[in-house]
């Protein structure tokens, strides 16, 4: 518990203090990469930056992948393959979602989620995928702390990981931690909702699918738009 408190605590710190330059439009090209969670916003991103033709933009995603099942899917692997196929220098990156799984150590032995060995190997995973696309040329790394979910016990799962994210990303310069959370939450609570209020036109949006976890297509849009004035404005 006290190592949450501190996760959290730190992830709070980064996400409110993080004051990111914008990238120039020329950070060409772009890696976006993840599980489901990054499929609407992907497609959103992708549509809106490839207006500008000097941004080139590659995406993949992998529906029910993660880094807790690297045994399933190699994401480490594909990251490294990827950066030589597109040679990216920005990335952007969303894990998480599917991953309050057990995860299968060197050694044989599993390791369970909420557990501080289990916080300890997926930090060791964060770390290893950041490292990776550095080292595959991406001079920023753009990682999505995912929003809050209606779901009680993936909410807080996802709080957890988002503060290991931040305390991975605070040591490492290129990466910066970006809040989904503040595009598509309730902005009185920061709490999950479905439905956010449009105010020029005082009509409702869905933000988010009716599952409780994913963005919607407008939720995406709005994502989308919020990176774009960030970092390519």
């Amino acid at each position: 518990m006290k190592n949450f408190i501190r996760y959290a605590a730190l992830a709070l710190l980064l996400l409110a203090g993080q004051n990111a330059e914008s990238a120039d439009a020329t950070n060409s090209p772009v890696l976006l990469i993840g599980d489901s969670m990054m499929k609407l916003p992907g497609l959103a991103i992708q549509r809106k930056l490839s207006k500008n033709p000097d941004i080139k933009v590659f995406s993949f995603y992998g529906i029910g992948t993660g880094l807790s099942r690297l045994d399933a899917f190699d994401w480490l692997d594909k990251m490294s393959v990827l950066c030589r196929e597109h040679k990216p220098r920005v990335a952007v990156v969303a894990f998480g979602a599917n991953d309050m799984q057990p995860m299968s150590m060197g050694d044989n032995r599993i390791v369970q989620p909420l557990t501080e060995a289990w916080d300890r190997e997926y930090s060791s995973r964060l770390g290893k995928a950041m490292d990776i696309l550095i080292a595959g040329g991406c001079r920023r790394i753009v990682w999505l702390a995912l929003p809050p979910m209606r779901d009680e016990k993936l909410d807080a799962f996802v709080k957890r990981i988002n503060g290991l994210a931040a305390v991975e990303a605070g040591s490492r310069a290129e990466v910066t931690i970006f809040d989904a959370g503040r595009i598509v939450s309730d902005p009185k609570t920061g709490r999950f909702t479905e439905r956010l209020l449009n105010t020029k036109t005082a009509e409702t949006v869905l933000v988010r699918d009716r599952d409780g976890i994913h963005l919607s297509p407008p939720g995406s849009s709005m994502l989308a738009d919020a990176l774009i004035e960030q970092f390519w404005k």
